[in-house]
């Protein structure tokens, strides 16, 4: 029984064969290439004149080396000829496993950029929280030199706290000279 869905714009195309779901969006155009190319390869041994190319051409970020370097491995298994590594698998379980291996690539390339974006959002909030702390504390000692200057009896004992006082201010986000004395 063979039913299509057809997409809307942004949505994946669907076909279904009996209980299964394949979606055909999931693999990008030069990944679905190599894959069809290494399954015709298993099938018939002739090798693909491209084939080495477009593995190579494959983006070699983090989790796409993972990906190039497991088709690469597949395909100099084919040229070796140790196909018995893949035996039992038919055209479509071949084709199958290779999706699956990819999927399993892939996402975990995807999930560790997750990982890597949420470790930078959380360092950044620990990095304002602590700016944030140390904001108060530069306020409160400030506050604190402006109440000593007040109470200052000689002019060295109110310079040498105005001195201190001037060089906080510039952690406690006031313009310069605006609050150097009470």
């Amino acid at each position: 029984m063979l039913q299509l869905f057809f997409c809307r714009e942004g949505e994946q195309l669907k076909f279904e064969i009996g209980k299964e779901t394949y979606v055909l969006d999931d693999i990008p155009f030069e990944e679905r290439r190599i894959i069809d190319e290494l399954v015709n390869y298993w099938q018939t041994r002739y090798e693909p004149r491209d084939l080495t190319i477009h593995i190579d051409k494959l983006p070699s970020t983090w989790g796409q080396h993972r990906v190039r370097n497991f088709f690469r491995q597949v395909y100099e298994d084919l040229c070796t000829d140790q196909h018995s590594k893949y035996v039992a698998f038919s055209a479509s379980k071949f084709e199958g496993f290779l999706e699956t291996e990819y999927s399993q690539r892939a996402q975990t390339h995807g999930e560790h950029q997750a990982q890597v974006k949420a470790e930078a959002e959380r360092q950044a909030q620990v990095e304002a929280k602590e700016r944030e702390e140390y904001e108060k504390r530069a306020r409160a000692d400030f506050d604190a030199l402006g109440k000593e200057m007040a109470k200052a009896t000689t002019r060295a004992e109110c310079v040498k706290s105005g001195r201190k006082r001037a060089a906080l201010e510039p952690y406690i986000g006031s313009p310069a000279g605006s609050l150097l004395w009470p």
